[in-house]
């Protein structure tokens, strides 16, 4: 748990400072784009052949058509302030970067106003000295998974699954932690099983609900809600 709060702490260090102003109007923030793409790059990082760390460094996030329209006019500002978080955050964490980092903004009829989804990838570059001690291995490229988990209420927050199981709870180092008293410290996981998605109860004090049913373990299908608690969990593929 230690680790994962220097982590947290690291990674608000790393972004905050790069978005000291929000957009008016409420809505999406760049400082949210931030904070996500440096958990997806330490979601995705694995070790190369010579034993460094390789974190993705092309990010493609796809937005809800409105948020889409107010960030891209920030123009190329965004961009470069996204660039110098994920170099940072290389450095922090001691990742390779195979190139420089690259951001696209993808408008999405389908993504709610507020919620976000990131696909990563590892792009190398041509030129050794584009990345943060780049190698010339070839590596696979690794991309997000599509499927997300939202939380529901007055601030929307949702979660890519972009590893096989997260755990949800009250506790800090659960994957989506919970400010909810009727959710047990690990309350449930969402767990990859094949191709498919599954909630599974871990032996919760109240019980897991999935569309208003009690489940210990049940497959999960695009809008599905989990309540935990009072906290509604939607699932999105």
């Amino acid at each position: 748990m230690g680790i994962l709060k220097d982590f947290e702490r690291r990674l608000e260090q790393a972004v905050e400072g790069f978005f000291a102003r929000a957009l008016p109007g409420g809505g999406l923030q760049p400082v949210e784009l931030g904070k996500r793409m440096v958990r997806a790059m330490d979601d995705a990082a694995s070790v190369g052949v010579a034993g460094d760390v390789i974190a993705p460094n092309a990010f493609v996030f796809r937005l809800a058509p409105p948020d889409h329209e107010r960030l891209s006019g920030l123009g190329a500002t965004l961009e470069r302030e996204l660039v110098a978080v994920a170099r940072r955050a290389a450095t922090a964490e001691g990742w390779v970067l195979l190139g420089p980092p690259v951001i696209e903004l993808v408008a999405d009829p389908d993504m709610t106003p507020g919620t976000f989804m990131i696909a990563t990838a590892v792009e190398e570059s041509d030129d050794p000295a584009a990345g943060a001690g780049a190698h010339t291995q070839l590596i696979q490229i690794a991309v997000a998974s599509d499927a997300e988990l939202v939380v529901l209420g007055s601030k929307r927050r949702a979660y890519p699954l972009s590893k096989d199981t997260l755990v949800i709870g009250r506790l800090d180092e659960c994957d989506i932690t919970l400010s909810d008293a009727g959710a047990s410290r690990r309350h449930a996981e969402v767990r990859r099983e094949g191709d498919e998605w599954y909630v599974v109860d871990l032996d919760s004090t109240n019980g897991t609900l999935l569309n208003g049913k009690s489940v210990r373990r049940a497959r999960l299908n695009p809008k599905d809600v989990i309540l935990i608690g009072n906290t509604q969990v939607e699932y999105r593929a």
